[in-house]
């Protein structure tokens, strides 16, 4: 089985002194702000397609804007509810907001499509939609990781919730390096354990 991906970023939200109800509505009423591009939608929308090829995406289709899930189920666990702020959005794309990160919504799952030159303008696409979410929230970076990678080394114990992510990150340079490479300049097959995305070929400015 291939690597998948995990795509986090920074934020600037208060978990730690503004009231969860107080910080749950105005983080959904801020993603509303923010357009969501035809081609991401289009993305999504096919990506269903593929998901239930002899079924009906309608349930997805008709979610008009983000909203959030107070919800248990089998998808969303309750201690994440308890914990974070989940939102389901148009085609039922997902983000949530944790007090250490964002978890960041994809179709691209894999390391060899995420990196590879042959996918880079949807992955562009992706990583301006992300850039406009993060920005919003007060971040200034993505990170994106092996999965594995993150199971092996990811550790929430002994510091703070706004520190974890950077913390986070420090352990994969320390363990892998730093990459001096840019997104698409990697070979085929020799993709990164981890990229810390500072999108500084992306700007709204």
């Amino acid at each position: 089985m291939l690597p998948t991906l995990n795509f986090y970023a920074n934020h600037a939200l208060d978990f730690e002194t503004t009231d969860y109800t107080a910080l749950k509505n105005y983080a959904i009423s801020e993603l509303r702000k923010l357009p969501i591009p035809d081609d991401i939608l289009l993305m999504e929308h096919n990506s269903l397609l593929l998901q239930f090829p002899s079924g009906d995406i309608s349930p997805f289709t008709k979610i008009a804007d983000w909203s959030p899930v107070s919800f248990p189920g089998t998808l969303i666990d309750r201690k994440i509810l308890e914990r974070n702020i989940v939102s389901i959005g148009p085609l039922g794309m997902r983000i949530v907001f944790t007090p250490e990160y964002i978890i960041l919504p994809s179709t691209i799952h894999e390391r060899v499509e995420w990196y590879s030159p042959h996918n880079k303008e949807q992955v562009q696409s992706w990583r301006t939609f992300y850039y406009s979410i993060i920005t919003h929230f007060g971040g200034d970076h993505a990170l994106y990781v092996d999965e594995k990678i993150t199971n092996k080394h990811y550790d929430t114990h002994h510091q703070p919730a706004n520190t974890v992510l950077a913390a986070f990150e420090q352990t994969l340079i320390s363990q892998y390096g730093s990459s001096k490479k840019t997104m698409f300049d990697y070979s085929h097959g020799k993709y990164p354990k981890y990229y810390i995305d500072t999108f500084m070929d992306i700007s709204f400015h």
